[in-house]
């Protein structure tokens, strides 16, 4: 009986059971950072969504003062109130202030994301962790 000198064997060429193994090994790397990439900007859009809220809400509030420094009280008790329904925004990572130019106030709000979730563990590039939006009023509301 002769052998054949062929290595490997016809056998083991043609043998596929460990290839599902291999490609895995080889994409999941990439699927992760795609599922990291989702993760991660969905709850960038989550808080600067929510920094437009707050911002909103906040300057709605400032329509019933009567002077500067009651419409700055109201819009501190407005965003004090909205953030105890904001679980994606930390106590003390918000910031707000009250620009008046008469017969317009603007109310900005801060957040610094840089201590939330996604934005410091570095894996992903990621958008500025200081989130600032505005929202302007007319005083007395809209003529």
């Amino acid at each position: 009986m002769k052998r054949s000198s062929s290595f490997p064997p016809v056998t083991l060429l043609r043998d596929s059971r460990g290839a599902a193994i291999v490609e895995f090994a080889l994409l999941a790397p990439v699927l992760l950072m795609i599922l990291l990439g989702i993760s991660g900007y969905g709850q960038y859009f989550l808080l600067a969504h929510s920094t437009q809220q707050l911002a909103n809400d906040s300057a709605r509030a400032t329509i019933a003062g009567m002077s500067a420094a009651e419409r700055l009280s109201l819009a501190n008790a407005a965003m004090t109130r909205e953030l105890l329904r904001l679980p994606e925004i930390r106590p003390g990572t918000a910031t707000l202030s009250v620009e008046e130019a008469p017969p317009m106030i603007t109310v900005r709000v801060r957040v610094d994301a840089s201590r939330i979730g996604m934005f410091h563990i570095g894996l992903l590039p990621m958008p500025d962790p200081l989130i600032e939006r505005s929202a302007v009023i007319q005083q007395g509301g809209v003529l």
